[in-house]
């Protein structure tokens, strides 16, 4: 489902307003830590949400869906490969991954409107 240019503009402002407070409200009730893991939460929502922006899903479903496997999934893969590696490198892995997942869907999508 695609969205209006000026429905996508007031999304986009929407989202930003809303993560900015989040940000805000973590920083001012917990401090450094409490915006460095708000800041994370985020950061590893976006592979999340370029895999869902395959399918034919709302903007809020998408946001929602990215957000909660982010927290599953990104920390799931982030620990297992942490058992072999140094947690850091596990951590840039796992990111790299979902992005590299991310941009194999785009690809495939846009092979599979071609054909």
């Amino acid at each position: 489902m695609s969205l209006k240019n000026n429905d996508l503009k007031e999304l986009v402002v929407f989202l930003s307003v809303i993560s900015s407070t989040i940000l805000i409200f973590s920083f001012v009730l917990f401090g450094v830590a409490g915006f460095m893991v708000v800041l994370g939460i985020i950061f590893i929502s976006i592979p999340f949400y370029f895999m869902l922006n395959n399918f034919r899903l709302n903007e809020s479903e998408k946001f929602v869906f990215s957000a909660l496997l982010g927290l599953t999934l990104f920390p799931s893969l982030a620990y297992l490969l942490g058992l072999v590696m140094s947690f850091r490198i596990a951590i840039a892995a796992a990111f790299i991954s979902f992005v590299g997942i991310a941009v194999v869907f785009k690809k495939y999508r846009n092979l599979k409107k071609i054909a």
